[in-house]
């Protein structure tokens, strides 16, 4: 689908949604993970009520919307050469984010998995709440409350770690090919001195 200009009525209205407003243009995959992203903090906002997603909510919201309005906004040539590409990768201007189309399946599998256990928790608690005497179901339910969200903070952190060795790595890498090069360049010197 070739990214056009349409009416500025129906793009003004769909910028409300986080996404759409792109998706309206044509640019699919800047939309789509606009709106996966916006989405995504309300989901997890609603199965785990860490309070600190509402302000990612509400900057993802108006990031969005004035990311559509600015689209919408581009002379015709501008326009024609916006590329679409994924929301994190018009923040990385060095190329060094590469998500995969398999890496990108792999995390939306895990948080589908985290989302659909944490559902499935709530409805197995709810049988358990039937089975187990009140006075024990009072001192023993804030601990079996908060399963979900220990096991949504921890995939959080090794998430966390995970990126962190990532640029370990990375730093790591680009600090030996300095130092390759910079050998190099040491050792041609040496060898055209001699010559």
């Amino acid at each position: 689908m070739k990214p056009t200009k349409k009416n500025r009525f129906f793009t003004f209205i769909f910028s409300f949604c986080p996404g759409a407003a792109e998706m309206y243009l044509g640019f699919m995959k800047n939309g789509v993970s606009m709106m996966a992203i916006f989405f995504g903090a309300c989901g997890l906002l609603a199965i785990t009520a860490f309070d600190f997603l509402l302000a990612v909510i509400a900057v993802v919201w108006f990031y969005a919307f004035f990311h559509a309005r600015n689209v919408a906004k581009m002379d015709d040539e501008s326009f024609a050469h916006y590329k679409d590409m994924y929301v994190w990768e018009e923040f990385d201007s060095t190329g060094s984010i590469k998500i995969s189309s398999d890496k990108l399946r792999l995390v939306a599998s895990v948080a589908l998995i985290l989302i659909g256990a944490s559902i499935l928790w709530s409805y197995v608690t709810d049988v358990i709440y039937k089975l187990i005497p009140e006075s024990i179901w009072g001192e023993t339910y804030q601990l079996i409350n908060s399963v979900p969200n220990v096991v949504i903070a921890i995939a959080l952190i090794a998430a966390g770690v995970i990126l962190v060795n990532g640029k370990k790595k990375e730093l790591s890498n680009s600090q030996n090919v300095a130092d390759v090069v910079a050998t190099n360049a040491f050792t041609e010197k040496d060898n055209s001195k001699e010559a």
